[in-house]
């Protein structure tokens, strides 16, 4: 079994490498002046581009999603960048010849976090708890179906209404790779903290470098890996504070996430995870999906405040900025408004620096992020005529945050911004690196401090009134601290000339990093336990060990039906195993999960109808009343297995035997196609 994972894993490397390779003339192009010429990000950028075609070919009708069309897209952007390699051929060559040891780093980087993650979830690789239903269900509808955008699996007839491009993501590298559905969304978990690890060096390096020139090469590659791991790895001083506090043995994980509302108990509860802790649960949800995108506008930022000068070389960093938005608001629509919100207070920062206070600051100014809307809203244009906002509207908070639970969740970022704050006063230099910098801690302390004065109104308004705001807002306010960390610590420490305190000064952030970085210790221990039981990659074995008439029944589905016909399930509640055959075989159902139905549709009238329909269908002696519903859905399978026992005790079979033709049994488990 670890033989065959191994194999997937280098599988799945080989592709994700080539996309890399194929992908660095245009990141040469766009980020050719960072310490390791873009090559950390190179792998994102091919695969934001490779999938955002396969969209557009999809989304518009002009293919269907599938092998040829992926592998087409793929040529394409091959001869569109051996386009600009032969423009660029010498300068990229060169680029290769000096920074190859760099690029060597980073693919080892890039393998180490595939390969750890892809290991630790071999010892509990299941597709199942959390959101992960919801997750595997978009990939395997994407994957089912011929034209984006995917069929809700849990709405049959309605295509989703929520953000999905991440999924598409996932499902474009399961094409390529050939990879089964159950396999690669393990991989891409693992895959996501390869490209947090490499693309957060990338950048951090970058930073260093052009602060500190070439002088200071080991220094510049401990930031970089120090960032890497921190912002991969890295949890808040809740863990050590508590694990001091009551001790190792009570230690448990999620409280990190869990603290505002939850210690001690208010009315306000809330939500503050940070990518350590999206690792550990692994749901592929979307905040989790556009850490990439997150880090590759991000590196576009910086390659546009620090390193682009020419007024061409600025417009393409600005159009790239601008895609990059508008893939963020597909795969994680509140990343639109908050990546926004940075642009707009970096560029601002940037240009006031440059222009001081003057009508030329304001038109720069206005010009950029004038374009960055336009350009991002273009990119996502064919997405939005496919989206209703669930979105309610803005309001006031009615609880605020006490300030000693802000210093444990925010210790280390206030103790980075103070450190580097007192720093430049004392050194009074202030680069452009710097003020770039600066600007970034800024916009990630309004990210922080927003939830305690406004929040978006959702479903979940009357118990945890800002707990989505504070969660989207503040994760990214980790993501940007943390990318910075490597940056903050190295060049303070380097500042420091007297050998005493700079002794001090290292083993007192030595302290801190450690705290900071056991907290993976805990999550994984708990959850995945002492990584002795080695299970195997595939997410979907424990379906067939616990429900096994389920998952043959999901086999006869996907050897035997073509298409996205509609089936019929017992509709579910969110967060149990119900609805298992919809979401693992990407064919539509009536009815799913209540709650997240309620949530995409934005009221619960919508799902509690089909739920309705679906008991009647289900319980009702009359063949007729069976029938028309059955009929008003489109249903083509009615699936009568160990779900729908449990939730319609009385459930009526005998119907569907005069309506509908048997074609699959497994123990407990039935399948009858519909006769129209």
């Amino acid at each position: 079994m670890m033989q065959s994972d191994f194999f997937s894993v280098f599988i799945w490397w080989v592709i994700l490498f080539s996309l890399g390779i194929f992908s660095f003339p245009l990141t040469w192009r766009i980020l050719g002046k960072f310490f390791d010429s873009g090559y950390g990000v190179s792998k994102i950028i091919g695969i934001l581009t490779t999938s955002y075609l396969v969209f557009l070919i999809s989304v518009l009708h002009i293919l269907p999603f599938g092998l040829s069309s992926v592998f087409g897209v793929f040529g394409l952007s091959i001869v569109a960048n051996f386009i600009i390699y032969t423009k660029y051929k010498k300068e990229i060559k060169e680029a290769f010849r000096k920074k190859i040891k760099v690029f060597i780093l980073e693919e080892l980087l890039f393998f180490a976090g595939l390969f750890a993650w892809s290991y630790v979830r071999a010892h509990q690789p299941e597709i199942r708890g959390l959101e992960k239903f919801m997750d595997y269900g978009f990939i395997n509808s994407i994957l089912k179906g011929e034209f984006l955008p995917p069929a809700d699996m849990w709405a049959g007839g309605k295509p989703i209404n929520y953000y999905w491009f991440g999924h598409l993501m996932t499902a474009t590298l399961t094409k390529l790779s050939g990879i089964p559905g159950a396999i690669t969304y393990n991989l891409m978990l693992g895959t996501i903290l390869g490209l947090t690890l490499s693309s957060a060096f990338s950048i951090t390096t970058s930073l260093l470098a052009n602060t500190f020139g070439g002088k200071r090469g080991r220094a510049v590659i401990v930031g970089g890996i120090l960032s890497a791991l921190l912002l991969g790895l890295g949890g808040n001083f809740h863990t050590p504070y508590y694990v001091l506090k009551n001790g190792y043995e009570k230690y448990w994980y999620p409280d990190a996430t869990r603290f505002i509302g939850y210690n001690p108990d208010t009315n306000d509860k809330t939500i503050h995870e940070f990518p350590s802790y999206s690792f550990i649960v692994s749901d592929l949800h979307g905040h989790l999906l556009d850490l990439p995108v997150v880090l590759t506008f991000l590196a576009l930022l910086t390659s546009f405040i620090l390193f682009s000068k020419e007024r061409g070389e600025k417009l393409l960093i600005t159009l790239g900025l601008g895609v990059a938005l508008g893939i963020m608001f597909m795969t994680n629509t509140w990343d639109f408004g908050i990546y926004l919100l940075v642009a707009g207070v970096t560029i601002a920062i940037h240009n006031l620096v440059k222009k001081k206070l003057s009508w030329d600051f304001i038109f720069e100014t206005s010009k950029t992020l004038l374009t960055l809307i336009l350009v991002g809203l273009l990119t996502t244009l064919p997405f939005i005529l496919n989206f209703s906002s669930i979105a309610e509207g803005i309001g006031f908070v009615r609880a605020s945050t006490p300030f000693w639970q802000l210093a444990i969740l925010w210790g280390f970022p206030a103790l980075l911004t103070t450190v580097f704050v007192i720093n430049l006063l004392r050194e009074r230099k202030l680069n452009e690196s710097k003020v770039f910098i600066l600007s970034l801690l800024l916009a990630a302390w309004i990210l922080i401090f927003l939830p305690e004065v406004i929040f978006v109104k959702d479903i979940y308004i009357s118990s945890h009134h800002r707990a989505n705001t504070m969660f989207k807002l503040t994760y990214q306010g980790f993501v940007i601290f943390y990318l910075l960390s490597g940056f903050i610590i190295v060049s303070v420490l380097l500042s420091i000339k007297k050998f005493f305190l700079k002794l001090l000064a290292v083993c007192s952030s030595s302290v801190i990093i450690a705290s900071i970085l056991i907290y993976p210790y805990f999550g994984v221990k708990s959850f995945y336990g002492e990584l002795r039981n080695y299970r195997g990659l595939n997410g979907e074995a424990w379906l067939e060990r616990e429900y096994p008439g389920e998952y043959k029944a999901l086999l006869f589905f996907r050897e035997n039906v073509a298409g996205q016909p509609v089936i019929l399930e017992a509709a579910g509640d969110s967060y149990t195993d119900f609805n298992v055959i919809s979401a693992y075989s990407g064919l539509p159902t009536v009815s799913g999960w209540f709650v997240h139905e309620w949530l995409w549709r934005g009221t619960p009238d919508f799902p509690q109808v089909r739920a309705n329909e679906v008991s009647q269908v289900y319980l009702t002696s009359s063949t007729e009343e069976a029938k028309n519903l059955l009929s008003k859905y489109k249903v083509s399978y009615v699936v009568v297995g160990t779900f729908e026992r449990q939730k319609y005790p009385m459930l009526n079979e005998e119907k569907f035997t005069q309506i509908a033709k048997l074609v699959f049994t497994s123990g407990n488990t039935k399948i009858y196609q519909l006769i129209y």
